[in-house]
């Protein structure tokens, strides 16, 4: 009765054996991967592949940008920086001034002394209130022509009553360019008809003015300008003279 019941007891062991064996190698199997959805797949397929850099075929090398390409890339006009010259502009200026005149007559005649003595031999005065008009055009960065025509506003002493008048063509040299903040200085002769007592109504005479002028735009600027004239055909005359005016420019 011993040796059957020995052999169940092992049969039975031995069952009991494999059955947890297999329990433990179900838990450490791993789990089956899923398979991908069709609709990922879809996906995948329909999103656009990267292309690659285009590369010059000679040289192997990343291509440049075409001109074209270039310019849509480069800033707007707006985003340069202006050039602050006069080339190629015609402009209009006005400027209101005063100043101080020395006459030395060639004979006994009147020459307007502020004192009001006519025998006087040497004359001085205040310049009379004037208006310089002014025409110019920028032919060179550094370089304008220009034409000035000047009104005496106030009656001039040295006449019976009347008023100044003058035109003065010349050149302007600037000496500085492309900057809003540039000197300059003027060269100019002048032609001055005006009726002066005892003497000719016509007279000549140099000028220069020095300036400084700032320009808020490229076609608005404001200036401070000195200036002095020597004339010699009626009487010598030394006229010194200041003012502030405004320049307006067309392209």
């Amino acid at each position: 009765m011993q040796a059957p019941c020995r052999v169940v007891i092992f049969t039975s062991m031995i069952a009991m054996a494999g059955a947890v064996a297999k329990n433990v190698w179900a838990r450490e199997e791993p789990a089956p991967v899923a398979a991908p959805d069709e609709e990922t797949e879809e996906e995948d397929s329909e999103s656009p592949a990267s292309t690659p850099a285009p590369t010059d075929t000679a040289s192997g090398q990343p291509a440049t940008p075409s001109s074209d390409q270039a310019a849509k890339e480069s800033p707007l006009p707006s985003e340069r920086e202006v050039v602050m010259n006069h080339v190629g502009q015609a402009g209009i200026s006005i400027m209101p001034g005063t100043g101080y005149r020395l006459v030395v007559p060639y004979g006994d005649i009147r020459c307007g002394d502020s004192s009001g003595n006519v025998s006087k031999r040497v004359c001085t005065h205040i310049l009379p209130f004037f208006l310089d008009l002014q025409l110019s055009y920028g032919a060179f960065p550094r370089l304008d022509f220009i034409v000035d025509l000047r009104f005496a506003i106030q009656k001039d002493p040295a006449t019976a009553n009347s008023h100044q008048v003058a035109l003065a063509p010349g050149i302007r040299y600037w000496v500085d360019q492309g900057v809003a903040l540039k000197f300059y200085a003027t060269g100019q002769a002048i032609y001055d008809h005006t009726d002066y007592i005892q003497v000719s109504k016509s007279d000549f005479a140099l000028r220069n003015a020095d300036g400084l002028m700032y320009d808020a735009i490229k076609n608005l600027g404001f200036f401070f300008q000195v200036g002095w004239t020597v004339g010699l055909a009626r009487w010598f005359r030394l006229e010194f003279d200041a003012g502030l005016g405004m320049q307006i420019r067309f392209q």
